[in-house]
């Protein structure tokens, strides 16, 4: 039997974990964010007037690649208040996938505009920097990121196409961004020189532009603190109304409890949805209704619009036919990987002895390249299993459901669900992977298949 072999190098994750404790007794106590800046500026003499300018632990929103987020700290290393802005520079964490060893603060450099109408949401970013200042007189930051990362993003990258956008911003234009993917595509590519940039091209750097977005958040949210904003409505303290002790916890009601009821889950619908209609080949101007045998995923049931419905289904064989170094870059969690190209197709299997793949000829009429290739298929590809498709814009997936069809399966149990390209949508992002958690180098060779002869 063909035989795969798989070399992964896993990336060891390490998250360092600051916890900041005084000992005001015997008794270890935890302390919050404001003693302990108060400790550093006032008790350690750091604070402004003395030998350094204002330093501060501030709260930081960790995300990680399987966009996990955790509760972190960040650490403001310089605070200067000039006429109509600050300076400030600020040290954090971004990638956690190394070991600790490994894992370089990153210090960043900013400059927040102080606006004449005092309210926070109306100042503005108008520098971020991880190397030199705006006058190009001191290095004012440090890139601490893989530099490339795994996917094979650089830091220039990141300098010259993303940090880009964020400048000229107020912070209530950037407040509600929580990953990369809410930033809007058209919002990315205005401005001069932009309109040929995509920010799709970081999808495989999440980590690094996802805590960018994050260190823009803390530090606007810690430039909230400045004096210059004590009359802005919007960050008042608002004083709770204390619980009420004497009052008992009411019991949860009987009808709210769903233990031991059955999961009820979506009911399959027929693949192929015949009341779409498609495009016969990329010239045709007119579209024709959608039958059984077209494998388009223009004429699917599931895509992105409703795949969410149906994941997670135990009664469900869900693959992704993309090679492994497409996949490792942006997948879906506890998809298999079974690559189209490198296993199951390529014109010319059937009549050069170099190729592996189990058939040539074309989809629609599939040479076997060995007398077992249609067990092999079925191995990989079981007939009494609902099947899933996934590539990366749904064309592997339908040529091989053209070979699939071509070869006996029962097509009412085979699914186009699309490409990874169509899933871009924030309900996705908690089944997505698009951090490259280890490496592999895939080597394909077949032992005792027996090869049909020419």
């Amino acid at each position: 039997m063909r035989h795969l072999k798989k070399t992964a190098v896993l990336i060891v994750v390490a998250l360092l974990l600051g916890l900041f404790t005084i000992a005001a007794t015997p008794v270890q106590t935890a302390v919050g964010f404001d003693e302990i800046n108060k400790y550093l500026n006032e008790d350690l003499d750091l604070g402004e007037g003395s030998k350094a300018n204002p330093v501060a632990v501030i709260p930081i929103q960790h995300v990680d690649g399987p966009l996990d987020e955790s509760d972190f700290a960040a650490f403001v290393n310089f605070k200067y208040v000039a006429r109509d802005f600050v300076k400030y520079q600020v040290t954090y964490i971004s990638c956690t996938c190394r070991q600790a060893a490994d894992n370089y603060w990153t210090t960043v450099y900013f400059e927040l505009t102080l606006p004449e109408s005092g309210l926070l949401d109306d100042a503005v970013l108008q520098t971020i920097s991880y190397e030199r200042d705006p006058a190009d007189k001191y290095t004012v930051g440090f890139w601490g990121d893989s530099d490339p990362i795994p996917s094979g993003m650089t830091y220039e990258q990141i300098r010259d196409e993303y940090l880009p956008w964020f400048v000229g911003k107020t912070y209530g234009e950037l407040k509600d961004l929580r990953f990369i993917t809410d930033i809007d595509p058209v919002s990315y590519a205005d401005g001069e020189g932009r309109d040929e940039l995509t920010v799709d091209v970081f999808s495989g750097a999440t980590v690094s532009t996802n805590n960018v977005i994050r260190v823009v958040n803390a530090i606007f949210k810690y430039h909230g603190t400045d004096e210059h904003f004590e009359d802005d409505p919007s960050l008042a303290v608002v004083d709770e109304e204390p619980a009420d002790t004497d009052t008992p916890d009411e019991e949860p009601d009987d009808e709210d409890e769903d233990e031991g009821e059955a999961v009820t889950r979506a009911a399959l619908p027929a693949p192929r949805d015949l009341s779409k209609t498609f495009k016969p080949s990329s010239d045709s101007d007119e579209e024709e209704p959608c039958v059984e045998d077209c494998y388009l995923l223009a004429c699917s049931s599931i895509d992105a619009d409703n795949l969410i419905d149906y994941l997670g289904r135990d009664d469900v064989l869900y693959i992704d036919v993309r090679n492994y170094e497409d996949y490792l870059v942006k997948h879906f969690r506890n998809f298999e990987v079974i690559p189209y190209f490198a296993l199951i197709f390529d014109a010319e299997a059937h009549t050069d002895e170099n190729k592996i793949q189990l058939y040539g000829g074309t989809p629609q009429e599939p040479v076997p390249v060995y007398e077992e290739s249609d067990k092999m298929l079925e191995y990989l590809f079981p007939k009494d299993q609902t099947i899933f498709l996934l590539c990366q814009s749904g064309g592997r997936v339908t040529m091989l459901m053209e070979i699939l069809a071509a070869r006996g399966w029962d097509m009412s149990k085979i699914y186009n669900i699309g490409g990874m390209a169509q899933y871009t949508g924030r309900e996705y992002r908690p089944y997505i992977v698009d951090t490259m958690e280890f490496g592999l180098i895939p080597e394909y060779t077949v032992q005792g298949l027996n090869r049909v002869a020419p």
